[in-house]
């Protein structure tokens, strides 16, 4: 917050002098358009309008005219300058601006009979200052080029090249007939102004330089800090991802340490119960075996208990088609991915395993297509042939040239495992997962 405060601290710094520039042509226009007047006032008092003329190329201007076309047109400028600075507009009212002050300044520039082009300069600073935000302004051949246009016309529209040209009466030579005290006086003033109006536009267009160099500057900066925090966040997820694993790991450690082994355990020991007994009392023996019979199908139906607490909730209620259309809608509302479904399985005998399987590794399949290959569009056929069921699952990501797995497809490789089922990954064009699943015989 610091440097955001700083750097429109120095954006106001700107404008302000930007603003102090304004108002100094203002006195520059109305101190040349005055001299105009006043000389023109003298030269006719004194009866010096015979030699005056002499001296010209073409009829002068009618002083009146000078005075007020130059003041009365800049006066409009500097309102239409204060009333850009004071409201908000968009790039295409800002480069209507941009023309109407030219124009403007144009029409000074020749009132005042091409005796002062000091007012270009204000406009390139208005046009810098006021375009900070658009994305041209940044690329240095525009800035160049713009630069060079307004210093070429700056450069052409001195009194020496284009005044001579059109033959426009020049300053000095109202300003000859005056006093030589009076005169000396008016072109010392005349100088320092139109000098003190140079030194703000270098001054300004300096500053400006830097202001762009500091904000660039902050960009980078700001830039390297989100991206130290996306990098924290992303390890952070990591390992709360890992935390999460390793929590589930337990638990089914637990679960299956509470109904796997225990029934181990008791048919074990009345495995070698009845090897005890089966020479010394068979019948003995026979009822042991009964026992163990029923413990281990109360084993079974524990450790069906445990694998179906592990079933994913979406498969609740549902068929295994609606489960997945349900879970891959969700997936598409959520993050605008497109899905292409298809789903030719005609009534596969699964079981609720298997069914698992399919449901977790086409959300895992889903969730790295968004997360690392960044794709927009994934296609899901489930495909049968007369020996298997077939899932493909192939997105336009990023893809892979070497693939190494990681804890996902480490858990596709171990789910796909369990049914006895096949998986392959392919990278080359996107990322493409394979399942076949055998049919029972």
């Amino acid at each position: 917050m610091g440097q955001k405060t700083m750097m429109a601290q120095k954006l106001k710094s700107l404008f302000l002098f930007r603003r102090a520039m304004m108002w100094l042509n203002t006195i520059i226009v109305l101190y040349i358009s005055a001299i105009f007047y006043g000389a023109s006032v003298y030269i006719v008092n004194h009866n010096f309008s015979y030699q005056f003329l002499n001296q010209l190329n073409r009829i002068p201007f009618s002083p009146v005219a000078i005075f007020w076309t130059a003041n009365l047109t800049m006066l409009l400028l500097a309102t239409i300058m204060t009333i850009r600075h004071h409201s908000s507009h968009s790039v295409n009212s800002s480069a209507s601006f941009f023309i109407i002050e030219i124009l403007l300044s144009i029409i000074i520039y020749i009132a005042l009979q091409t005796s002062y082009n000091g007012l270009f300069l204000l406009i390139l600073v208005d046009y810098f200052l006021f375009s900070r935000n658009m994305a041209h302004i940044y690329h240095l051949p525009f800035w160049v080029s713009i630069s060079l246009l307004f210093l070429l016309l700056y450069s052409v529209s001195d009194y020496a090249i284009l005044g001579s040209f059109l033959n426009m009466p020049n300053l000095t030579s109202y300003i000859s007939f005056l006093p030589v005290k009076i005169r000396t006086k008016l072109v010392i003033i005349k100088n320092f102004l139109t000098t003190l109006n140079l030194l703000c536009f270098i001054g300004i267009i300096a500053a400006y330089g830097l202001y762009l160099l500091n904000q660039d500057r902050n960009i980078q900066e700001e830039l390297s800090q989100a991206a130290r925090t996306n990098l924290e966040l992303k390890n952070y997820a990591a390992l709360s991802e890992k935390i999460a694993q390793n929590r589930e790991r337990k638990r089914i450690a637990r679960d299956i340490h509470d109904t796997v082994g225990h029934a181990l355990t008791g048919i074990s020991a009345g495995v070698d119960a009845t090897k005890m007994l089966i020479d010394i009392n068979p019948q003995a023996a026979k009822e042991q075996l009964d026992k163990i019979s029923v413990a281990t199908k109360q084993g079974i139906k524990d450790v069906r208990k445990t694998l179906n607490q592990m079933r994913p909730g979406a498969l609740n209620g549902y068929t295994l088609e609606a489960s997945l259309k349900k879970m891959l809608q969700e997936y598409s509302d959520i993050s605008h991915l497109q899905i292409n479904f298809r789903y030719e399985w005609q009534q596969p005998d699964f079981e609720k395993t298997t069914e698992n399987v399919i449901f977790r590794i086409i959300e895992e399949a889903i969730t790295n297509s968004l997360r690392h290959g960044h794709a927009s569009k994934v296609n899901i056929y489930c495909l049968e042939t007369p020996a298997a069921y077939l899932l493909n699952i192939q997105d336009n990501g990023t893809g892979v040239k070497m693939i190494r797995p990681g804890f996902g497809i480490t858990q596709m490789k171990e789910r796909v495992a369990i049914i006895n089922g096949k998986i392959t990954f392919d990278g080359s064009q996107g990322f493409l997962v394979s399942v076949m699943i055998p049919k029972k015989q």
